[in-house]
């Protein structure tokens, strides 16, 4: 299973990282967190389906994660015209970054995925429910074969939530964050 432990020095090596958004500013990581917890959520490439059904799932989601304290924030590789563009089309109304210098990803911990992994049979699987959801490919990135991560970090500097893609298709299920952030909740009003 993807879910990883958690990286305690994540919060560190991604604070300081400045990154441009689709809506044309500049956004220090260490910001999306610092006074709420974030879910941070690093995207394959804006033309990829998984990305596309992902964030269509975070969208859905992202009041109930908003009612917990928390909100939500993307990162992609593409440029920030095609961010601007993919946030458009998926209705996204939470922060969209772009890192084509991979520094982020390469902080988070995510992999990338070869030929090989395209070939596997789940990705054919997850890919036939993907395209009967709905949910289309768009032009791939420059990046086709990176992975995607999640996590969710916090104003105190802990990872609660870390989850490494393992293949294309297997983002974090969106449950799973949400119970994280239910349990953070928790946590927080018992103190």
């Amino acid at each position: 299973m993807p879910r990883v432990t958690p990286d305690p020095d994540l919060p560190d090596r991604l604070a300081d990282l400045v990154l441009p958004a689709a809506d044309g500013t500049d956004v220090r990581l260490g910001a999306l967190w610092a006074q709420q917890p974030r879910v941070l959520v690093h995207l394959r490439h804006f033309g990829c389906l998984f990305c596309r059904e992902h964030v269509i799932q975070l969208r859905e989601r992202a009041d109930r994660i908003r009612a917990l304290g928390a909100d939500l924030a993307a990162i992609g590789t593409g440029d920030r015209s095609y961010a601007a563009d993919f946030r458009d089309a998926q209705g996204i109304d939470f922060p969209l970054l772009v890192d084509e210098a991979l520094a982020s990803y390469g902080a988070a911990g995510a992999q990338r995925g070869s030929l090989r992994t395209f070939l596997r049979p789940r990705q054919w699987v997850d890919g036939a429910r993907a395209l009967l959801s709905g949910v289309g490919n768009g032009r791939p990135g420059k990046q086709p074969f990176m992975l995607g991560a999640t996590h969710v970090l916090t104003p105190q500097g802990r990872v609660p939530f870390a989850w490494i893609n393992e293949d294309f298709g297997d983002n974090a299920p969106i449950d799973a964050v949400v119970a994280t952030l239910e349990e953070e909740q928790r946590g927080h009003t018992a103190a």
